[in-house]
């Protein structure tokens, strides 16, 4: 009929008079020093599992490299080397090719001015050339300028006017700097169609008139007409005129065709001072550049 209440044992009633640790943190503390033994006992076993389990895995994994997968690594790397193309080699394919320097003249213009003038070729199939070039002849040199060639092509380059007491002799083109910049894929597929596409000039009609104080012509007139037979306008392109009296040429004039219409045909008129010029032939050089877009005419 009455139950005998049970007696809180002397851990449960004992309280620290110092209030540095609560009667759960002194029985835990009794509790692990019970158990102290086997707790070591444990982790040290779990270690020496740990152990044991890591080792043989690794000296597993390397018995099985040295006797298998060494030997799959060399025929791996043989068939890498094999497959991917030697970078030296490649690496020549995107270094430009040095320009090519055909010949040099110089022709006189009016009195005491001279032209010079040298053919250069790019060689390279995406490399347009930048070229900070002079010229220079036995007694001075001209002062440095500046032209693009573009790819795959070939065009004078050209100094006018250099003002000379007598004929310069030994001329020289210097070529002080080149810039190159290639033009990738991704810009223009197929170069040559694109440069064939825009640079597509022609000339008809060429008569020359020799300057004569009979017929009254103070000077020589080259004139012809000029067909920009390509689809595209251009707000000033730039052109050089070479003069050519047979198989040779006999000078250089620049010129510029403002609002060049695609299709459309202009009348040249040019004039010469050199007394002793004849031409039968000229020939069109375009020297503008069709990779830059603000030198087209707005399709409206």
């Amino acid at each position: 009929m009455f139950t005998k209440l049970k007696t809180p044992d002397k851990f449960s009633r004992y309280t620290d008079p110092t209030g540095e640790f609560s009667n759960r943190e002194l029985k835990l503390g009794v509790w692990y020093l019970k158990h102290k033994l086997l707790l070591q006992k444990i982790g040290k076993n779990i270690l020496i599992v740990w152990c044991v389990v890591t080792v043989s895995y690794s000296f597993g994994y390397w018995l099985y490299y040295f006797s298998y997968g060494y030997f799959q690594d060399q025929k791996m790397a043989g068939a890498l080397a094999r497959e991917i193309p030697n970078h030296a080699a490649a690496s020549e394919l995107f270094n430009a090719k040095d320009l090519q320097v055909g010949r040099i003249e110089v022709y006189n213009s009016v009195s005491e001015l001279f032209d010079f003038v040298a053919q250069v070729k790019n060689p390279n199939q995406r490399n347009t050339a930048r070229v900070t070039y002079k010229f220079v002849y036995n007694g001075g040199e001209t002062v440095s300028a500046q032209t693009l060639l573009l790819p795959m092509s070939e065009r004078p380059i050209v100094y006018f006017g250099q003002k000379s007491d007598i004929y310069p002799t030994a001329p020289r083109l210097v070529i002080e700097k080149v810039e190159w910049k290639r033009i990738g894929a991704e810009e223009v597929a197929d170069m040559g169609a694109f440069l064939a596409e825009r640079m597509n000039f022609t000339v008809e009609n060429f008569v020359f008139t020799k300057a004569s104080k009979i017929t009254g012509a103070l000077n020589n007139q080259i004139e012809f007409d000029l067909f920009n037979d390509s689809a595209y306008g251009y707000w000033e392109p730039k052109f050089y005129v070479e003069l050519i009296d047979g198989v040779q040429t006999v000078g250089m004039i620049y010129l510029v065709a403002p609002k060049f219409q695609a299709g459309e045909s202009r009348n040249i008129d040019l004039r010469s001072l050199v007394d002793t010029l004849d031409v039968n032939e000229v020939k069109i050089w375009p020297a503008f550049n069709p990779f830059d877009t603000s030198v087209y005419l707005k399709v409206e």
